[in-house]
């Protein structure tokens, strides 16, 4: 299985209906890992059992894409620790800093669409199924979560976007446990600009993003 590295790697496989799984692993997931106390950029607490169950993910080789932040050195030094065949988890985040994430808008257009987010993302035009979930936090309804999760697997090929903070991890891993013919795509706060959320640095610098 090759590693994911470019928008293309995800999108070619959408638009062939190719089941994967792609969880994405930066600062706020190792912090978590290594249990420190606090919460990350985004207000989300880091749990103890949270940490303790992506610890449990990455130390353990998996049969789908994790990626890396390789745009922060320091995430890529921990991601050494553990024997993945680690993709570039920023992909996505290039992408829209170039003005080049049209190819993944149109493959979701194109697909039926579960997304796993927080109500702005109801907006996005692609989105078939919003499973609404709260703005921060929301490990703490994990299992009511993979419950509605759960009761949308049907013969019906879907693709799952999940904005679910450090717990999409976790949440992206039992779901490909218990059927691995989807696609569950850990998609971050990649779209929160195109909701009208500019929540990471970067967002308020992308030219055709400016005025939204």
């Amino acid at each position: 299985m090759s590693p994911i590295n470019e928008l293309s790697d995800i999108t070619n496989r959408i638009i062939n209906h190719e089941p994967f799984a792609f969880s994405r692993w930066g600062d706020g997931e190792w912090h978590n890992v290594d249990k420190r106390k606090g919460q990350n950029c985004d207000g989300n607490i880091y749990y103890e059992d949270l940490g303790d169950a992506l610890l449990e993910v990455v130390s353990t080789r998996r049969d789908y894409d994790l990626g890396v932040q390789t745009l922060h050195p320091w995430s890529v030094q921990q991601a050494k620790k553990f024997d993945q065949n680690w993709g570039d988890s920023d992909v996505m985040h290039k992408a829209s800093e170039k003005n080049q994430l049209q190819p993944l808008f149109d493959c979701l257009n194109n697909s039926y669409v579960i997304y796993i987010g927080n109500r702005s993302f109801s907006k996005l035009s692609f989105v078939d199924r919003l499973i609404e979930i709260p703005y921060n936090n929301v490990w703490l309804q994990k299992d009511i979560l993979m419950d509605s999760i759960y009761s949308t697997f049907d013969y019906k090929f879907k693709v799952y976007c999940f904005a679910a903070g450090m717990a999409s991890n976790v949440f992206i891993h039992e779901a490909w446990n218990r059927n691995n013919t989807n696609v569950y795509l850990d998609v971050g706060s990649v779209f929160d600009p195109y909701v009208g959320r500019k929540t990471r640095g970067y967002h308020k610098t992308i030219p055709h993003l400016r005025d939204m």
